[in-house]
């Protein structure tokens, strides 16, 4: 799966697709960076300010909903991200899990995205949700 996201051929070395794929995450402007601790609207040269937090996440994590299982060997994960100091929505991810039949662990089929920053709305491929849902 990896390959495919950063669309490297068959037989790539996985250092060189785990290297393409932080590269790309920590690219500046990328919404996406928010998972490695970018993508504010802040300023990430201003370490030294009181405005950016450098030690601990501008955000929190909240899992509003236990793991919906859908008893066919797939479930459903949602997770929230939300400002720290005000508590407003960033980010609303799901995940759609498929268990492994050889040991039963549960792995990452699909990864929905959707971004309430004013800065990536609507987002890359996707369309505006209205205001009362997020």
């Amino acid at each position: 799966v990896l390959r495919k996201i950063v669309g490297a051929p068959i037989g790539t070395e996985e250092e060189l697709i785990f290297r393409a794929l932080s590269t790309s995450m920590e690219r500046k402007g990328n919404q996406f960076g928010i998972l490695v601790g970018l993508g504010t609207d802040q300023d990430p040269n201003a370490k030294n300010s009181a405005d950016f937090e450098t030690e601990d996440r501008y955000y929190t994590i909240e899992f509003p909903f236990d793991t919906l299982d859908y008893h066919d060997g797939t479930a459903w994960v949602e997770c929230r991200l939300r400002d720290k100091q005000s508590d407003v929505l960033l980010v609303v991810l799901g995940w759609s899990m498929e268990q492994r039949d050889s040991d039963g662990a549960w792995l990452v089929e699909g990864i929905d995205w959707q971004d309430f920053r004013e800065k990536y709305r609507p987002g890359i491929g996707r369309e505006e949700w209205e205001r009362i849902c997020g």
